[in-house]
């Protein structure tokens, strides 16, 4: 279980970018006004509380799938493995939850966003970019954009799911 929690927390961490590196200050400040446009920190923080809500399920899903596949494991281990999960996952996402939470978390973020955007932008970019956001259509995609993100997730794999299922079929029929 601890596992996959780190699994987890990894792919969360790797999932949002480089390390940070030294900005000039034109930059730091065009990006700042970027994510301030963005409405980043409000943006995270509700992404945060998305995961802290979520997490529990996806790491039960993931235990108890390795249960399942767990061959060695007698029905007895089974229901006391299962019971040990039931009694830990509660404390294990108050522990996620935490590090999701902290303040600090939410610094390195944002330090780490500078530089991603600094690598990738001028600060005369960031600034046009910014503009673009605080006007009504750049605000709505802002506001709809985790939305239409996780429906085009859903439609893609919607999509693929059923053509890798008939391909693994077919792979295992040869």
């Amino acid at each position: 279980m601890k596992k996959i929690i780190l699994a987890l927390v990894a792919g969360l961490t790797f999932a949002h970018g480089a390390f940070a590196a030294e900005v000039a200050p034109a930059s730091a400040a065009a990006v700042r006004e970027l994510l301030d446009a963005m409405n980043y920190r409000t943006a995270w923080k509700a992404s945060m509380e998305q995961i802290i809500k979520t997490m529990p399920n996806i790491m039960r899903q993931q235990a108890e799938a390795g249960l399942r596949a767990d061959t060695s494991l007698t029905d007895a281990q089974r229901k006391e493995k299962q019971a040990k999960l039931d009694a830990d996952l509660p404390k294990m996402s108050a522990v996620l939850a935490g590090v999701f939470n902290d303040p600090a978390l939410m610094a390195d973020m944002e330090k780490e966003m500078i530089a991603l955007y600094s690598r990738h932008f001028t600060p005369d970019e960031l600034k046009q970019i910014a503009a673009y956001y605080r006007t009504p259509v750049g605000a709505k995609s802002m506001r709809l954009m985790p939305q239409v993100m996780a429906e085009s997730m859903a439609i893609g794999q919607r999509i693929t799911l059923p053509r890798i299922q008939k391909a693994m079929e077919q792979f295992q029929n040869k």
